[in-house]
C-alpha cells in the first residue's frame, strides 16, 4: 500500500506539522474538478476546525492547442469552482483564498508545486480520484508529478461516497 494512501501516515504527518513553528497550517488544495470539490472541502474542513488551518483553493485550466489557447472550460467555470471552493471552506470554519490559474496539461504540477512554494503552504491537497481514458492520458500522471517532486507533504483524499 502506497504509504500517502495510509490513514496512519497522514496522521503521523500532520502531526510533525503541528508541531512546527507557525500555526495555522497552511493547506494548498488542488481543485481538478467540480466532483471531487465535496471531499476536498470535508477533509480540509474537518482537519482545519477551529482555526488551525488555511486554505489556498487553486484550480488551473488546461490550456490545449498549438500555440495553448483553447480551453474546454471557461475562465467563469473555473472561477466559479474556486468561489465555490472557498466559500464551503470558510462555511465549515476554514480561512481560505482561491486563485484560477491556466497552463497546458503537462504544466499543472509545476504551476500548482509553484503555488505551493510561494504561498509557504505546509501541505498540498489533492483528491487521488483516478482518471481513465484520455483524460488520464492527457493528465500525464499529475498527482504523481507533484508526488515525485514536492517536497513539502502531500495528501491524498478519496473519495467519501461510491455513488458518484
Amino acid at each position: 500500500m502506497n504509504p500517502l494512501f495510509d490513514r496512519h501516515h497522514v496522521e503521523h504527518e500532520l502531526g510533525i506539522l503541528r508541531n512546527a513553528d507557525r500555526y495555522p497550517l497552511r493547506f494548498l488544495v488542488g481543485l481538478d474538478e467540480w466532483a471531487t470539490l465535496p471531499d476536498l472541502v470535508t477533509y480540509v474542513g474537518s482537519v482545519g476546525a477551529r482555526g488551525s488551518v488555511v486554505a489556498r483553493v487553486v484550480h488551473v485550466v488546461e490550456l490545449m492547442g498549438i500555440p495553448a489557447s483553447f480551453s474546454l472550460e471557461s475562465v467563469g467555470e473555473a472561477s466559479a469552482m474556486v468561489e465555490e471552493g472557498t466559500f464551503l471552506l470558510r462555511m465549515s470554519g476554514v480561512g481560505a483564498e482561491g486563485v484560477v490559474r491556466n497552463g497546458r496539461v503537462d504544466q499543472i504540477a509545476r504551476i500548482l508545486l509553484e503555488e505551493g512554494l510561494a504561498w509557504h503552504a505546509d501541505a498540498i491537497v489533492l483528491a487521488a480520484r483516478r482518471t481513465s481514458g484520455a483524460r488520464r492520458l492527457l493528465g500525464r500522471g499529475v498527482r504523481e508529478q507533484v508526488l515525485r517532486r514536492s517536497s513539502m507533504t502531500t495528501v491524498l483524499v478519496s473519495p467519501q461516497s461510491t455513488s458518484r
